[in-house]
């Protein structure tokens, strides 16, 4: 019986490929600040990953203040968008893991929460064959951690969603990718902000190479748990 092969990588946007959660940072804190209050630690965590409503009632929420979700949701948009149009970095050694990919003929995709408006700008700081498919928050009924975001783009690619690989730094996209039936692989800056029980294999971002993606997608048990190390990990 043949092994099922490597079909497609699927890559999340903010915080796993891009820098971008620093940035967030600053537009979560801004609109704090606009509502009269100082965004907590444990609310910002809870926000990592949401789509924009869910975001902006959160921070509501933790402030204390009951404000128009739509019209809170756009002033955070206008504003981290200005903030993208300066510039938003790559996280270390991800832009050469999607060429990587793309260099095996591997198709990718960038499925990504984050509105069309703000993709754009990131997509604008890149070559534009970078991606062969982008799928955003606001181009989906049911965002994040519902399977349609990732169900909808391995049926754009015309893959096999069971062979392909959703990579991935936030619990509400784990659990999005790991609901349509992908191998999930988890890059999280700190792997102690995912519960117990995420069904992801968590990896640094510098050590995940094809082969390695390519093993877990033949792997007959998909094994969660830690990837293979860094050359500097003991």
């Amino acid at each position: 019986m043949n092994q099922p092969a490597l079909q497609a990588v699927l890559f999340d946007m903010d915080g796993t490929l891009f820098d971008s959660e620093r940035i967030w940072d600053v537009s979560l804190q801004d609109l704090a600040s606009k509502l009269g209050g100082t965004l907590s630690p444990q609310a910002r965590l809870r926000i990592v990953g949401s789509n924009l409503l869910n975001t902006v009632r959160i921070i509501q929420d933790d402030i204390g203040v009951d404000g128009d979700d739509q019209r809170l949701a756009k002033w955070l948009l206008d504003r981290t968008q200005e903030l993208f149009s300066v510039g938003v970095p790559w996280r270390p050694t991800a832009r050469e893991l999607v060429a990587g990919v793309r260099s095996h003929g591997i198709p990718t995709a960038l499925v990504t929460g984050s509105y069309r408006v703000l993709v754009d700008v990131v997509l604008a700081q890149l070559p534009p064959d970078t991606f062969d498919l982008v799928l955003c928050g606001d181009e989906v009924a049911y965002p994040k951690p519902h399977p349609e975001s990732y169900l909808t783009a391995a049926s754009r690619l015309g893959v096999n969603v069971h062979n392909a690989v959703a990579i991935e730094d936030s619990q509400n996209g784990i659990a999005s990718a790991a609901a349509a039936g992908c191998v999930v692989v988890a890059v999280p800056e700190d792997p102690r902000t995912l519960p117990e029980g995420h069904g992801a294999t968590i990896a640094a971002l510098s050590s995940i190479t094809v082969d390695w993606l390519s093993m877990l997608v033949a792997s007959p048990t998909r094994p969660a748990g830690h990837g293979p190390r860094r050359q500097s990990d003991d």
